[in-house]
């Protein structure tokens, strides 16, 4: 099903990360549809993708997330920043339909978070900072943005293993 680790990165690792991305320089890129027919906006940032490193912050912030998962290959590694103005909630949707790993690492916490359906029931997890849920990526889920916050951040990890 789904794993959560509450604080998984060591506290100055997990400061470095979130301070790189909040940063108000951060090179964000704007982005529709998460799932085909989605309304809302986002805003995201790649780090490794197409087997390829697509920024050199791999190196020293995302790697090191991919050791502690002990992860085999790398498929795609994204940041992602919700805005409450701009975004609701995903349509339902899996990462991937072949045998791999999700992993959603909050960086900072509010009442959005990560809806999951599985055997057709739902649940909802909270986003929590320096939270990771890890789970199969064919599992249906989706983003659901804050109410109590203007802006969620997440970094999203797929993974062999």
């Amino acid at each position: 099903m789904f794993e959560i680790k509450k604080n998984f990165l060591e506290k100055e690792q997990f400061t470095k990360l979130k301070e790189l991305i909040v940063e108000q320089d951060f090179p964000w890129r704007i982005r529709g549809e998460m799932t085909p027919g989605d309304t809302s906006y986002y805003f995201n940032f790649s780090f490794y993708n197409y087997q390829d490193v697509n920024s050199p912050l791999y190196t020293d912030y995302i790697l090191p997330i991919f050791n502690q998962l002990e992860s085999k290959a790398v498929i795609q590694a994204r940041a992602n920043m919700f805005l409450s103005d701009l975004f609701t909630r995903s349509g339902w949707h899996t990462d991937y339909d072949f045998k791999c790993k999700t992993a959603i690492l909050y960086l900072n916490s509010c009442d959005g978070g990560t809806h999951f359906k599985i055997n057709g029931k739902t649940k909802f997890i909270e986003a929590e900072e320096n939270q990771i849920v890890i789970f199969d990526s064919n599992i249906e889920h989706r983003a659901v943005t804050s109410k109590n916050c203007s802006i969620r951040y997440i970094i999203n990890l797929n993974y062999f293993i």
